[in-house]
């Protein structure tokens, strides 16, 4: 019996050696921990990024039977035949699972306490190594925090030396990303303010005019992928859409070359995924460089994912995760 994300008690299984993941950012957490050979069921178009082919070619061959409108085909599911589900918790999903007597643990979270809380979760019921390599992301994960907060501290930044940020979560149409997300958390752990943290929550239409009236000193935007599906180019598409809106030549942060594409490596590194630990690290070398100048994020993101996936990328993945090509003449914190 196990206490879930949102504190209901899961039996489960004593073994499981079948997942079926609902949860898109979880399928990378499930490689990290050892246990990517078990999937029998994963996400809608996460099996589209690049470089989680790479890491994991067997994915390719994993059904996708979660779709992102989140009407899932019991039937299918269950001739998939897992032990369990690891579910993103949507209600009428659960009570789908509860229905065919599926075991269906929600392993979501929305803070870096949660990620941790959810990582050692994910341990516990998948037994055997992935309990230790849980273990062994979070006191990582932990370590790469408590670095930056010291770091942060001592700097006594004064309200002059806090940029204001805003995530871009997608555009067309202009979506952002609010406060009580894990979003707002990097963000302020990094030594930003959040500039929508006025909304609440992730995947937030704004207008234009709303963006214009933040104005805020860094853009960060993300690269479509993993839940929504990725196009060709996609990193230099999304920049070239919003060049073209009305209004953007005013912002502030692109006056300044401020606008920065988020990083993408088996998912996009801004939620919910194992790269959060990369994430936090990169966007606190993009707020204040001058206090992060040491730390070599190409290096770090090789050793990253040479520790916990157990793969050595090339100088031209580095560059392609990092984005350094799609933001060429814009702004990059790669090095």
């Amino acid at each position: 019996m196990v206490t879930d994300m949102s504190g209901a008690k899961v039996r489960v299984p004593d073994k499981v050696t079948r997942i079926a993941e609902q949860f898109p950012a979880h399928t990378a957490m499930d490689v990290m921990l050892g246990v990517g050979k078990d999937l029998v069921a994963i996400p809608q178009n996460v099996s589209t990024i690049p470089f989680l082919r790479i890491v994991d070619p067997g994915i390719t061959k994993v059904p996708q039977l979660f779709p992102s409108d989140g009407n899932v085909n019991i039937e299918e599911l269950l001739k998939a035949n897992p032990d369990l589900v690891s579910s993103t918790g949507k209600g009428s999903t659960v009570k789908q699972f509860a229905s065919v007597n599926l075991p269906a643990v929600d392993m979501t979270f929305t803070t870096f306490p949660g990620l941790i809380q959810s990582v050692h979760l994910a341990g516990s019921v998948y037994g055997g190594v992935a309990k230790t390599r849980a273990a062994k992301y979070t006191t990582y994960l932990q370590s790469k925090i408590n670095m930056i907060r010291s770091t942060i501290a001592k700097a006594h930044l004064s309200p002059a030396q806090t940029p204001s940020v805003v995530h871009i979560a997608s555009y067309p149409p202009l979506v952002v990303d609010g406060g009580d997300s894990i979003v707002q958390q990097w963000i302020q752990t990094d030594g930003g303010t959040d500039a929508a943290g006025g909304l609440k929550g992730t995947h937030l239409s704004v207008s234009m005019e709303q963006l214009l009236k933040w104005n805020p000193n860094v853009l960060i935007i993300e690269t479509p992928g993993g839940d929504q599906g990725l196009v060709a180019n996609s990193a230099k598409s999304v920049l070239a859409s919003l060049s073209k809106a009305a209004g953007w030549s005013d912002l502030k942060a692109v006056k300044d070359h401020q606008v920065y594409m988020d990083p993408q490596g088996l998912y996009p590194w801004d939620r919910f995924g194992p790269e959060e630990a990369l994430q936090v690290q990169w966007a606190a070398k993009v707020l204040h460089p001058e206090l992060f100048k040491n730390l070599n994020m190409r290096s770090v993101t090789r050793n990253f994912y040479k520790e916990f996936f157990n793969y050595n990328p090339t100088n031209t993945q580095l560059s392609d995760i990092l984005q350094t090509t799609a933001t060429s003449g814009i702004a990059s914190a790669s090095a």
